[in-house]
């Protein structure tokens, strides 16, 4: 994967050397095209790199209704845009844990939502619902979407590696997003959604 990475990189680096305006106007598609597909090949070797190294996890106090309200942010304009919108509710805890792991796995799942709405006919709809089990001192994080949903069937499998419904999915999104929670000592798991598409339901345990 780093050999990749590494002639990713040329490629991707020789070709923003292209000054756009100064090429012929037929040419500059194929230029544009070249940047693109490396972007996306790199990104998913950054996927495949995150998803077999052994996670490091830097452990403070992270406030999840903080980190939920930022991946929603992140995606909130795109959800607009569809005539949709991002809606964040509930009683959010304080976990011990890895804010950059954690912020990666809330976007992961937020784009996700917001992927599965295209092409529906109705404008997408995302909702993440929080409750916290003062008892059992865990919280339950409900992230649903009104997409085409998971068949029951795949709802297991959609979190193995290399596993994917999309036509230019890797399959290593939501396989990321799992490792991350399990090493936070959480759980995740694919159900229907409320909404009429999806919902991925995480349980982690407070902190302290």
């Amino acid at each position: 994967a780093h050999e990749f990475r590494n002639g990713l990189a040329t490629i991707q680096g020789y070709s923003k050397l292209f000054d756009l305006e100064a090429l012929p106007e037929a040419y500059r598609p194929y230029v544009e095209g070249i940047r693109e597909e490396t972007e996306s090949l790199s990104q998913v070797v950054t996927n495949f790199l995150s998803f077999a190294t052994p996670a490091q996890l830097t452990l403070t106090r992270v406030d999840l209704g903080a980190i939920c309200e930022h991946a929603a942010d992140e995606i909130r304009s795109d959800a607009r845009a569809l005539g949709g919108d991002v809606d964040v509710r509930g009683e959010f805890g304080v976990e011990d844990g890895d804010e950059v792991l954690l912020r990666q796995a809330f976007s992961n799942l937020l784009r996700n939502a917001i992927e599965a709405c295209a092409g529906m006919p109705a404008p997408p709809r995302t909702a993440v619902r929080s409750d916290v089990d003062h008892t059992r001192q865990r919280l339950q994080i409900v992230v649903s979407d009104n997409g085409a949903g998971i068949a029951p069937e795949l709802r297991e499998r959609v979190f193995h590696p290399f596993f994917t419904s999309k036509r230019n999915g890797t399959g290593l999104g939501l396989a990321l997003v799992q490792k991350i929670i399990v090493f936070h000592n959480g759980r995740i798991t694919a159900d229907e959604s409320p909404l009429g598409g999806a919902s991925m339901r995480i349980t982690l345990p407070l902190a302290g």
